[in-house]
């Protein structure tokens, strides 16, 4: 089985890192190296569709920036991470050579080649950065007319009967459940803002589970008790 989510995003506050949350507890973690068109999301989706193939369970991290390519891919069950550590997203290890290694696919430039067309690389990240920045601001302004759209329905809300519905469904998901296990949170996003515009993977994330499609108010609380229970809310 292989999940898709994102843990990097374009937001309107800039550019948001959940990495370090998917990462904690893990007893490898491989950090590839090296520009663009190294190799390294190839690299990356071979390897988890081969453990895929095994009966592992793999999670695809895609890039928000480019959602064919993985930012990484994790297979929990054996405790080891590949992952892209090249800006922006650039992982820094805590215990080098024993708990995290560099792979440098760079090796693979031919430098000659690359030294002739310096000027146009660098303009063009350039472009990328000024873009960016552009896009950050479109977000900002973007956030800022869904709040005011956003108040009109939270006047009309009954948030009473919301609070009624969300402790009925709390009371059915939990039925007869005991504590499996300490839980543990991971902060990420199951969709994007990408060049290609929203792209979400709720579909793949809840295939296994009945999708609730209800906003409470209390979520916080159906956290807490989703993590008292055992299960791991992400």
């Amino acid at each position: 089985m292989i999940r898709n989510y994102f843990v990097c995003a374009n937001t309107s506050t800039g550019f948001v890192n959940y990495f370090p949350s998917n990462l904690e507890g893990l007893s490898k973690i491989f950090i590839l190296k090296g520009g663009p068109g190294t190799g390294k999301s190839t690299l990356m989706k071979k390897v988890g569709l081969m453990y895929s193939n095994m009966n592992y369970e793999v999670d695809y991290v895609h890039c928000s920036s480019d959602v064919d390519s993985l930012d990484g891919v994790i297979i929990r069950k054996l405790g080891v991470a590949i992952v892209d550590g090249t800006s922006p997203h650039v992982i820094e290890p805590t215990a080098p050579g024993a708990l995290e290694e560099y792979v440098h696919l760079g090796t693979a430039w031919n430098i000659d080649e690359l030294e002739k067309d310096v000027e146009s690389i660098l303009k063009i990240q350039g472009e990328i950065k000024e873009h960016y920045k552009n896009a950050y601001g479109a977000l900002h302004d973007a956030l800022a007319i869904h709040d005011e759209l956003e108040k009109i329905y939270i006047c009309e809300m009954n948030f009473d009967r919301a609070n009624e519905i969300a402790d009925q469904l709390k009371s059915l998901a939990l039925k007869d459940i005991t504590k499996k296990k300490d839980a543990k949170v991971y902060h990420r996003f199951f969709g994007a803002t990408t060049p290609n515009g929203p792209v979400d993977y709720i579909e793949n994330l809840t295939n296994e589970i009945t999708q609730l499609q209800n906003q409470i108010k209390n979520e916080e609380e159906a956290k807490h008790q989703l993590i008292r229970a055992g299960y791991e809310p992400e």
